[in-house]
């Protein structure tokens, strides 16, 4: 009889979660689906290709890599000191931003393997700016070569850099940045400010390029400094910044992100909205998937602001509120993954059911765990950014300076976010199994039941024959 109960049990329960659970089921591999493939797409600014060679940090047959080459000088001659840190240029480089390459970039483009090296990630430590040639050579299109112009001079390395407090500010080159000579491709043009209104920039002190005309900001592998001439009646060239198409690289792939995150939006405000309208759907499941559901779209949506909307300041409050808020919102999604996840395993084992104070009782413990759980994430998340003197490559990289999101060009976005949903997805995969193995179980269970049924009444009625 007991036995005979829990089937009963269980069998209402496959019935509740029918529905539901296969709505459930498209929308989880919906939701995985797009974030593996917004996860591998080139240049994406939360995916594996986000920053390309950066990337590669890694140690192999004794290469030690410790960020980008492009972050990076040789230190190839310069002083060393007994632990392992360097002095270049009166910049000490500590030993863990020191490692060693087996390779070397011609411009940001060829890749070309070399005796490994000795080189230091001193863009870490003050900012780096890029010329398009050492200085005294210009660039013709292909390479660059000696300036056989003699009608204009070099000037001083001077340029008028935007400060922290806003002030406009004259400062040399050489002093105020780490000066590399990289360029981001192979055809560039010039700002001419001094020539077309629509070219004009500012530099700001951490090496960044804001572009006024299209509201864009330039990070420092995007654009370097060229002599430009102005006036064949100029003494001086002028200094200003060259970069590629005015359609940076990697804005159609964001634009592909962001409206099909966007896409997909109405279809989950839609389902949001049948769960909460039907009075048959507001159990302890639809709950648990209406707050799933919530966390998806409003951090989708704040996705979608950051990845289509220009002109937003990565140094400016609003960028850092759109990054912690989305990372609230999407770490609260997974956590309530897993209540799911739960839920299902937990009803399909359990042999009693639950009453309403029950089903409230357990929703808000549920409540808890997935809304504080994403909280205390976000706390540490904030502590860590603002709050620490961690390495940059240990930080989560919201608000930085460079990023509204999550920093993808180094793994400290496997610690802060793929990481604990891996873990998460892991633990949810495990749950599944357990929860199909007993749905399986169960099944035999009744159709072993049933058959004896039907075979003990063909029994009767032959007797009664």
């Amino acid at each position: 009889m007991f036995f005979n109960g829990f089937l009963i049990s269980a069998q209402k329960k496959m019935q509740q979660h029918r529905g539901s659970g296969s709505l459930y089921c498209g929308v989880t591999v919906i939701g995985v689906l797009l974030l593996v493939v917004l996860r591998l797409l080139p240049g994406s600014p939360f995916g594996v290709y986000a920053m390309g060679e950066e990337w590669n940090y890694h140690e192999r047959n004794g290469i030690h890599i410790k960020c980008s080459f492009f972050d990076t000088v040789n230190l190839t001659g310069y002083p060393s000191f007994p632990n392992g840190s360097y002095n270049y240029e009166g910049v000490i480089i500590p030993s863990h931003y020191v490692g060693t390459f087996d390779y070397i970039y011609k411009d940001l483009v060829d890749r070309i393997d070399v005796t490994p090296h000795v080189r230091g990630c001193i863009c870490k430590l003050k900012p780096c700016i890029n010329i398009c040639c050492p200085w005294g050579q210009i660039y013709n299109y292909t390479e660059c070569q000696k300036d056989t112009n003699t009608k204009q001079k070099w000037p001083e390395p001077l340029i008028n850099v935007t400060l922290n407090n806003g002030s406009v500010q004259s400062v040399n080159i050489y002093e105020q940045f780490v000066v590399q000579s990289f360029r981001p491709c192979t055809e560039m043009f010039s700002l001419v400010p001094e020539v077309n209104s629509y070219d004009t920039f500012q530099l700001y002190e951490n090496g960044t390029l804001f572009r006024e005309d299209d509201q864009h900001y330039i990070f420092k592998n995007e654009f370097c400094l060229v002599p430009t001439s102005i006036n064949d009646t100029d003494l001086y060239y002028t200094i200003n910044p060259a970069n590629c198409d005015m359609f940076h690289e990697n804005t159609t792939v964001k634009i592909i992100n962001g409206f099909a995150m966007l896409f997909s939006i109405p279809f989950m405000l839609l389902t949001i909205a049948v769960y909460l309208l039907i009075p048959e759907l507001r159990n302890q499941h639809g709950k648990s998937l209406v707050c799933y559901l919530v966390g998806l779209t409003v951090g989708y949506s704040l996705l979608c602001c950051l990845l289509l909307v220009e002109g937003i300041d990565p140094l400016s409050l609003s960028c850092k509120m759109f990054g912690y808020t989305t990372y609230f919102f999407f770490m609260s999604a997974f956590f309530w993954l897993n209540v799911i996840s739960f839920d299902l395993w937990h009803n399909f084992r359990g042999t009693r059911g639950i009453n309403r104070f029950q089903e409230k009782k357990r929703f808000l413990l549920y409540s808890l765990y997935s809304w504080g759980l994403a909280l205390m994430f976000l706390i540490f998340t904030i502590l860590a950014q603002e709050y620490t003197e961690w390495p940059d490559y240990l930080k989560p990289g919201i608000g930085g300076g460079q990023f509204c999101w999550l920093d993808m060009t180094n793994w400290s976005a496997m610690f802060y976010f793929f990481g604990p949903i891996m873990a998460i997805i892991v633990a949810n995969t495990v749950m599944f199994v357990m929860t199909a193995i007993k749905i399986h179980s169960v099944q035999r269970e009744m159709a072993r039941i049933i058959a004896r049924e039907d075979s003990t009444r063909n029994l009767r009625t032959e007797k009664d024959k």
